[in-house]
């Protein structure tokens, strides 16, 4: 098992278990066949405008093709932190080498670096990547081409039975006053909501004195920045739970 480290500005240490080639040609896999589903349905789509329109439907489908060859992962991995649907099935994510959640930049240049991974190019229309596997088999952190160019890597979502109710345990019961939090809760950039996710989710892996510490920290900003504050005689803690939660109904839903 390969682990990744990450050091927060507090000096708090997180670690990754990183995806190995395994994990992840089983979740291309699905990726793969989801990809000829839309190919499929775009190909039936194309020839019935090709029927009533010669020419239209296969440049209706030409569209259609290097759209999802493009889009597919690129979109997903963007809007999903670092997942398409094959790799949610496998447990697996697409991070910085820092350990929050990678751009739309970072998505872009790993995929376009597909055409590299893909070398020979002739393999490249067929969705294989020869040289990405060898190169991702002979790293100990397992990274493609593509991850070396963006600075990415792949490891393992903790998983948690019902991760965001794992978030509401020890949490005050939701109310009416939700929705006005969820409304400042929107203030924070899409990197802060997902380190505040992960925070709570990965809470148990820190030490005692670092948790709290954090906590601390996350609870102070919350209050001074967005002005949501505690109950009153609510730990930190159970503060932070509570606005995850609310949160994560937002992202869970994605």
């Amino acid at each position: 098992m390969v682990l990744h480290e990450v050091l927060t500005t507090e000096k708090v240490p997180f670690t990754y278990r990183v995806a190995g080639v395994g994990a992840r040609s089983l979740a291309w896999l699905v990726d793969g066949c989801l990809l000829v589903l839309l190919l499929f349905i775009g190909n039936m789509y194309a020839s019935l405008m090709e029927s009533l329109r010669p020419g239209v439907g296969s440049a209706v489908f030409l569209f259609w093709f290097f759209g999802c060859l493009w889009g597919y992962f690129l979109l997903f991995e963007w809007l999903w932190h670092g997942q398409t649907p094959g790799k949610r099935l496998l447990g697996i994510r697409v991070i910085q080498w820092r350990g929050t959640s990678l751009t739309f930049l970072q998505s872009a240049v790993r995929n376009i670096v597909r055409i590299v991974d893909s070398l020979p190019a002739a393999v490249f229309l067929f969705g294989l990547y020869p040289l990405g596997f060898a190169v991702a088999a002979g790293n100990r952190k397992h990274l493609r081409l593509g991850d070396w160019a963006a600075g990415t890597l792949v490891v393992h979502v903790e998983r948690r039975a019902g991760p965001i109710r794992a978030l509401h345990e020890g949490s005050a019961a939701t109310g009416p006053a939700d929705g006005r939090v969820r409304l400042k809760l929107a203030q924070l950039t899409r990197d802060q909501k997902q380190d505040l996710l992960d925070l709570c989710l990965r809470r148990d892996q820190l030490r005692l004195a670092d948790r709290a510490q954090l906590f601390r920290a996350v609870a102070q900003y919350m209050d001074q920045e967005l002005g949501i504050a505690p109950e009153e005689h609510q730990s930190d803690e159970k503060f932070v739970l509570r606005l995850a939660g609310i949160l994560g109904e937002g992202m869970g839903s994605a």
